[in-house]
């Protein structure tokens, strides 16, 4: 996996304070995992770095959009992401014996680069809504989303008026569960 250089840090040229940085996620970075859900995207990252003595805050904040299929109608869509999140870097002569918790990563004093890249592609992947789905008849025409799945869709919903119910005849069945329908009249 070759990171582009953009997302390396030196962390041994910067000082103590705050940093701000204007990143392109787009497809040469998700090229670069190659087992990504993700082809191609367009995503502005900024990212503001509090570098202190003992540890560093990076605020990721970042707006774009991803390509995928729309879970309704399987059309193409590009989808709109948006999602604030934060890493903190703690800076200490144990860190090969501490292990990143989540949002806590640990790197030796003397390390010369941090490579933000797996964090960036982590935090937008995890921006991706389960259900990918857009709002298809918003805005105007021409809308994203496939006209003729949409109308299929809302053809196959019936309102209650419409649905057959079973004939009740005196030859049916009684269900076992009919005892326990009388339980609460008692």
């Amino acid at each position: 996996m070759s990171t582009p250089a953009a997302f390396i840090l030196p962390l041994k040229g910067l000082g103590k304070g705050f940093y701000e940085y204007d990143l392109a996620v787009d497809d040469a970075f998700f090229a670069a995992f190659p087992e990504s859900p993700i082809d191609r995207a367009a995503v502005d990252l900024h990212l503001i770095v509090d570098k202190q003595s003992r540890e560093m805050v990076i605020d990721f904040a970042f707006v774009g959009t991803i390509a995928t299929d729309c879970d309704r109608c399987l059309a193409p869509i590009d989808l709109p992401i948006r999602d604030r999140r934060q890493l903190i870097v703690k800076f200490t002569a144990e860190a090969e014996e501490q292990r990143d918790e989540g949002e806590i990563v640990y790197l030796h004093p003397d390390t010369n680069d941090f490579n933000l890249a797996p964090f960036v592609y982590e935090m937008v992947v995890l921006a991706v809504p389960m259900i990918r789905t857009y709002d298809c008849r918003e805005g105007e025409p021409p809308y994203p989303c496939d006209e003729e799945m949409l109308d299929r869709i809302d053809a196959t919903y019936a309102t209650p008026d419409d649905v057959p119910t079973a004939p009740e005849t005196e030859d049916a069945k009684p269900s076992p569960w009919d005892v326990l329908k009388d339980l609460n009249n008692n």
